[in-house]
């Protein structure tokens, strides 16, 4: 027997809950421990390295967020394969690269067997990080890959590694195959998945190769092959129901032409009769324009005199008015203050004035002050007056100049300090405030007191007092007798205004009102003065102005005189300017009625010379006199000739509407209108075109839909021999197994009735499909129905849509069961033999026919216990003779297998432990 290749064993370090986990892939093995221990996360595992694309793995439904952070939840965690090679022994490595990157994981590999002890240090893992430099140290040239870098190396796609290592282990037939590869494969690793429809799919994608993988839109397949067809049976219909208004349109037409004609023979004549009637205007206005401008001529002297007349008319009218205001004002100021003198005008105007500034000044201060400042200020002035006048009285003898004869000067001064002041004024005669009756001890006093008072300090028994802040009395003499009396009568003064201020202050709002009405009247004193003074100015001119209207009124009668005269005479001028301008007047509106019917001409917006055209018969002669009538009758011609344009348009659009649209595409409209009229008088023949689009509408819709009759066609012969190589085996504990491909007959009945009807019109045949007499007809209707309901629903009819599958057994005993789903079939062994024969079948058919028996993949089986022993080395039997090693997972060991792997709990129980030197190799006898 030749060198088998392929994985050796699959090992696990620090990931899925195991510490460590080492199990064989070279022989069928037995993975034996409690549920829920972890024996699926050992085999899911091999998705990682193999499948290496996680949008094609299967979790058991986990998300793959879930998945990476249980795989790779640390820089420790790894998942690690062994293979043997024609070339020698690699290592294929998954490292995992922690929390910080999202729990993400890293593709290695490099030549050499798989020791767990390398990826150690001590008793600690080595972080990946870490880990290429600990490997080159043992001698390793490990390799960072990419996932399709390493997926090109399994399958042995060309990669930037190829001079360097070969990992090539799944020898398939196209590379661009792997897709496919990876999806059975991870259906095998979780067969409990795996039922009908994914067989039939997976057949699918393993013989598309072979198949056009078209997918028709029946529905619009038929709509663009028949729109044509109904659109011209519509046309055709139209045709039939619109003679009416074709015949209508053919009438319109002829009587375009004839109108035509007579608009092309009458236009030029018109243009040419026009040019010549504005020539004619021209030279008749310029006479006539001429004897009006001598008229007017003449009329303009007689105006200007006129004019001048009427100036000066106008002028002496506005001075003899000007005059008649002037005696107005003059009388009106005389009888005013004809017996008022100027004197006494001035003597109010400035007693008011005075009176006036008076009041203002005293609002003015007492807006600025309070009634209570104002009643201070007042008392204190009457204080002083008071103090003065007492000083005044008793200027020559009083206390202080009493005092001054026992005390000196400065002695007094400093004593003042502590005394009223108006004390030292008081009299000291007989009658005064003051009386001395002991003159010496009077001196002893003041002595004393002099005594007591030392440094502007006072010392008196048990106090000293400080007067030095007091001030002085400063005593006047007898000959200040006449400045005391000046400040007497200053503040006394001071006192009147100060009280016509609190006056003021106590009734601020009647004392505005009194001001403003004391100035409304010196406003009108001084207008009165001013009227006064104007008055007697115009006194000294009365008597000229006098004069000066008379004088005006002789010169206003003169001047109207000259002015009546001027105006009789230039009657007979405007009667002369009337009549020419009467004549003109009429060549005016002669032009104006031709320039009104002209701008009404719509001919030079009409094609009156292509298309067919009536030569007109009747010869034609104009004149100035009735030329705009005929132009008014051309204009309405012309209007009949378009309105009938509009018409033809409105009859075809109308037409068109019905349906008959295919003449629509010419561009000139003559021709369109011609291919109406003609098709319509030869209906027949576009009865004949109708059937003849028919037939080549089906034809194109069968060779659309022959592509997927002839894929299904195709995979039946390709399903033929890929189950007359499945019989060269022997397949477990059955006799014979097939996968049948069952067409849908409606669906496929369908499309060979539109096909077998479009081969007889090939032959020649004639059918109208449009009819639903025939029974032919009927049935390519039914047909085609059933095809558009179909693809509607499905959004397109496919080669999966025209079969089914179902798997033909024959067990042991020669008996035939079908079965079109897996998961009905019989016993566990045989759905388990079935899921097995579909997978490993379709991986064999992708593999290279030269390489395929080389290489053995693993396969796996859940919950084995539930096969018996016969049938599970049928199971492994069949596995080995297709190039597979089937692994079996059970909570007891399966003794059919070569080894019997153990999973058992370290770390008081919270991870898994599978060692080498855990295997128990089976002796079969």
């Amino acid at each position: 027997m030749s060198q088998l290749y392929g994985l050796k064993k699959l090992a696990l370090l620090n990931t899925a809950g195991y510490a460590k986990c080492v199990i064989p892939l070279d022989k069928s093995a037995s993975i034996c421990a409690p549920n829920n221990t972890g024996k699926s996360s050992v085999i899911n595992a091999l998705q990682f390295p193999l499948i290496n694309d996680l949008r094609l793995t299967e979790w058991d439904g986990h998300d793959l967020e879930e998945t990476r952070k249980f795989y790779f939840s640390s820089d420790q965690s790894y998942i690690l394969l062994e293979a043997t090679l024609p070339h020698g022994d690699v290592v294929i490595g998954v490292a995992g690269l922690g929390k910080i990157a999202g729990y993400a994981h890293q593709f290695f590999c490099y030549n050499g067997k798989l020791d767990l002890g390398d990826f150690t240090e001590g008793k600690a893992i080595v972080k990946y990080t870490k880990l290429f430099n600990h490997l080159s140290e043992k001698g390793y040239k490990p390799l960072e890959l990419k996932a399709q870098e390493l997926n090109a190396l399994l399958t042995g796609g060309a990669t930037q590694f190829d001079g360097e290592i070969n990992l090539k282990m799944i020898p398939l037939n196209n590379v661009q195959d792997a897709a496919i590869y990876k999806e059975i494969f991870r259906r095998i690793l979780n067969l409990h998945k795996l039922g009908a429809q994914d067989v039939k799919r997976f057949m699918l994608r393993v013989f598309e190769r072979h198949m056009s993988n078209s997918k028709v839109d029946f529905y619009e397949v038929w709509r663009r092959a028949f729109d044509k067809v109904n659109h011209a049976r519509r046309e055709l219909n139209a045709l039939e129901t619109m003679s009416e208004a074709i015949a209508a349109l053919e009438t319109m037409l002829e009587g375009e032409s004839g109108l035509r004609g007579k608009l092309a023979a009458y236009a030029p004549k018109l243009d040419q009769a026009l040019i010549s009637f504005d020539e004619y205007v021209e030279v008749q206005r310029a006479e006539l324009n001429l004897q009006l401008e001598d008229i007017e001529q003449e009329r303009h002297e007689f105006e200007s005199k006129q004019q001048l007349y009427l100036q000066q008319s106008r002028d002496i009218a506005r001075k003899q008015t000007q005059i008649e205001q002037w005696f107005l004002d003059y009388n009106a100021l005389k009888s005013e203050f004809e017996l008022t003198h100027h004197a006494t005008l001035k003597t109010n105007l400035s007693l008011l004035k005075k009176e006036y500034e008076s009041l203002s000044f005293s609002i003015n201060s007492a807006q600025g002050q309070s009634l209570h400042t104002l009643d201070f200020r007042i008392s204190e002035t009457q204080k002083q007056i008071k103090s003065l006048k007492l000083q005044l009285k008793n200027l020559e003898y009083n206390l202080f100049t009493r005092m001054r004869e026992d005390l000196s000067l400065k002695e007094v001064e400093e004593i003042s300090r502590i005394l009223n002041p108006d004390l030292l004024s008081f009299a000291t005669t007989s009658q005064g405030e003051v009386d001395i009756h002991d003159e010496a001890a009077f001196g002893d006093f003041l002595a004393a007191l002099s005594a007591a008072i030392v440094g502007q300090e006072l010392h008196l028994p048990g106090a000293t007092i400080k007067i030095k802040k007091l001030n002085p009395v400063q005593m006047q003499s007898g000959e200040n007798r006449e400045q005391l009396k000046a400040r007497v009568d200053a503040l006394q003064q001071s006192l009147l205004e100060l009280e016509k201020q609190r006056e003021v202050a106590a009734n601020v709002a009647q004392k505005q009102q009194e001001r403003d009405a004391l100035y409304d009247e010196l406003m009108t004193l001084e207008a009165a003065l001013k009227r006064f003074e104007q008055f007697q100015t115009m006194a000294q001119s009365a008597e000229a102005q006098g004069l000066l209207q008379a004088q005006l009124d002789a010169e206003r009668e003169q001047v109207d005189s000259y002015l009546h005269d001027v105006q009789r005479n230039a009657g007979s001028i405007s009667d002369r300017r009337a009549i020419i301008q009467s004549r003109i007047e009429l060549i005016l509106r002669q032009a104006e009625r031709l320039r009104q019917v002209k701008s009404e001409r719509i001919d030079h917006t009409l094609d009156l010379y292509s298309g067919k055209i009536a030569p007109y018969p009747v010869e034609i002669n104009l004149d100035f006199d009735n030329l705009a009538e005929v132009v008014h009758q051309f204009n309405k011609w012309s209007h009949e000739l378009r309105n009938l344009d509009v018409n033809i348009k409105n009859t075809y659009l109308h037409i068109y509407n019905a349906g008959i649209t295919k003449f629509d595409n010419e561009t000139d409209a003559t021709v369109k209108y011609q291919k109406l009229i003609a098709a319509y008088h030869n209906i027949d023949n576009e009865r004949d075109a109708v059937g003849k689009h028919a037939r080549v509408a089906l034809t194109e819709v069968a060779a659309t839909i022959k592509g997927l009759r002839e894929d299904l066609d195709r995979l039946r012969r390709e399903m033929n021999a890929f189950n007359k190589g499945i019989s060269l085996h022997r397949i477990s504990n059955l006799q014979a197994f097939k996968i049948n491909i069952m067409p849908r007959k409606m669906l496929v009945d369908a499309i060979d009735t539109i096909i077998a009807t479009s081969d007889l019109y090939e032959q020649g045949e004639s059918l109208d499909l449009l009819s639903s007499q025939p029974h032919d007809e009927k049935a390519v209707n039914e047909a085609k129905d059933l095809l558009i309901k179909f693809a509607s629903e499905k959004a397109g009819l496919t080669l999966t849509d025209l079969f089914d599958i179902r798997f033909e057994v024959v067990n042991r005993a020669g008996e035939t069961e079908f079965f079109e789903k897996i998961d009905s079939a019989g016993s566990n062994g045989t759905r388990i033999t079935i899921k097995l024969l579909c997978g490993m079948l379709f991986i064999r058919y992708l593999l290279s026919d030269q390489e395929q028996a080389r290489y053995r993949i693993p396969i796996y089986i859940d919950e084995a216990a539930d096969i018996d022993p016969q049938n599970q080395k049928a199971i492994i039997e069949t596995a080995l003779s297709f190039g597979f090693v089937p692994i079996f997972a059970s909570v007891k060991p399966q003794i059919s297998c070569d080894y019997l792997v153990p999973i058992r709990s370290v770390n008081k129980g919270s991870q898994n432990w599978v060692d080498e030197k855990d295997w128990i190799e089976v002796e079969h006898s």
